[in-house]
């Protein structure tokens, strides 16, 4: 997942853009369903998060994601930053497991209301590349219904793009 976080990052930071293949799309469907998500870590080399902070996040980003369309380019760069400050305090902070969850299941909810935004704007690969981060924290959090639902994204982006092998794929993982 840090190697997804890196990919993300370079290139969101060097304003390139790259086409994920049929087979990028449909390999996490299938990972989805191989098996159960990883322990959660219990130290990490940051400091303590404390649970009203995420409580913090949770609320915003609940805001965040209830403004209508018409809003939305007043907030654009809001979800990206929240985004980004979840990711960091999921790679170097330490936290509880219990708080852990939350904060992946945070970053899938983000990464999906994200690519949702970037879906409505034609940025398809960027939307893609959100789904997919999503994707991982979902399973990293053990929260099937919500992969469930970003798997049902990437089927639908696929299927509106008329690529529909990849949209089969991913909907027959095993």
């Amino acid at each position: 997942m840090p190697a997804l976080r890196e990919a993300l990052r370079t290139a969101r930071d060097r304003r390139t853009f790259f086409t994920l293949s049929s087979a990028a799309l449909s390999a996490p469907a299938a990972d989805w369903a191989a098996g159960p998500a990883t322990a959660l870590s219990q130290a990490r080399d940051g400091k303590p998060i404390g649970e009203d902070f995420v409580a913090f996040l949770e609320n915003t980003t609940q805001q965040l994601a209830s403004h209508a369309t018409e809003q939305r380019q007043h907030t654009a760069t809001l979800p990206d930053a929240h985004l980004s400050t979840v990711t960091e305090l999921l790679e170097h902070g330490r936290y509880a497991p219990a708080l852990g969850l939350r904060l992946h299941t945070l970053a899938a909810s983000l990464s999906q209301t994200f690519a949702r935004h970037r879906f409505d704007l034609g940025r398809h690969n960027r939307a893609s590349q959100n789904w997919l981060a999503g994707l991982h924290n979902a399973h990293a959090a053990g929260d099937h219904d919500m992969g469930a639902g970003l798997l049902g994204d990437l089927v639908y982006q696929a299927a509106w793009r008329s690529d529909h092998t990849t949209a089969a794929n991913i909907s027959t993982s095993p």
